[in-house]
């Protein structure tokens, strides 16, 4: 499945004489992982890891954590090692606030964006002809409360919320969380940047839109978001800002499982 999205005042360009616009390509994997055991898909992912990352994963308690980020690492060594680099010679170094990011080898300095719940993880990895990526899931089962929108949203998302019928109220709660959090991973800040600073629009269409609030988020950047159900029972958000404001984005998404041999047998 997949979305396409234009740059606002462009027409496609069907003419053969005029440059073609370059297209910013987003992929969003997603895989199952098991809540209450390491399973078999688990034992498959931890073969891509490096020894510190096995490290790190041992020193979660929970078993379902555990698993998140074990898979979630491997989706990300897996689908860079996809231009022709061993998963195993992919390193990667935190940002500033703690986003990883490729160091070398050079051929899979792509953005890329790892997203987590109980039971479900993302990956998305995009082209070259991109500049920010983040992507961000979340059950549809989470406990949601307008208490807590009042807390974190910003007043036009409340209202949004207040407008809904009572049994849509957590849906949009789950939409506009999942929205936020892409755009704060996108630009590598995480929760340093408040949930208040910005607000979207047309929550409830095809293209989301965000306004800010403060000054100095915006950076002169074209954002391009999409909302999306990757599997039953969970909700998922992307956001995107191609290098290129006439860039053709393209959002989709794949069950990441097809790419390990032999896990669908497994599961």
């Amino acid at each position: 499945m997949n979305k396409e999205f234009m740059p606002q005042d462009t027409l496609r360009n069907n003419d053969p004489a005029l440059p073609k616009s370059p297209v910013c390509h987003l992929r969003v994997w997603h895989s199952a992982t098991s809540v209450e055991h390491r399973g078999e898909f688990e034992s498959r992912c931890e073969k891509l890891l490096d020894p510190q990352e096995l490290a790190s994963a041992d020193r979660f308690r929970r078993t379902t954590t555990r698993n998140q980020h074990v898979v979630g690492r491997a989706m990300a060594r897996r689908l860079l090692g996809a231009t022709n680099v061993a998963p195993q010679q992919i390193q990667f170094a935190a940002g500033a606030f703690g986003k990883p990011e490729v160091v070398t080898p050079p051929e899979a300095v792509l953005p890329f964006n790892i997203a987590h719940t109980d039971g479900l993880v993302l990956c998305g990895v995009a082209n070259q002809q991109a500049d920010l990526v983040g992507v961000d899931v979340e059950s549809l089962d989470r406990r949601t409360s307008t208490d807590l929108a009042e807390r974190y949203f910003a007043k036009p998302e409340i209202e949004f919320l207040r407008d809904k019928p009572a049994d849509q109220q957590q849906y949009f709660f789950l939409r506009i969380w999942t929205l936020k959090e892409a755009f704060i991973k996108a630009i590598g800040t995480g929760l340093h940047t408040p949930l208040a600073d910005f607000a979207f629009e047309g929550i409830d269409g095809d293209r989301p839109r965000i306004r800010f609030l403060e000054p100095g988020l915006e950076r002169g950047k074209k954002w391009n978001f999409v909302c999306f159900q990757p599997r039953e029972g969970f909700i998922a958000a992307a956001a995107i800002v191609a290098k290129e404001e006439r860039s053709h984005v393209m959002v989709d998404w794949h069950p990441f499982e097809d790419l390990i041999e032999g896990c669908r047998e497994s599961r």
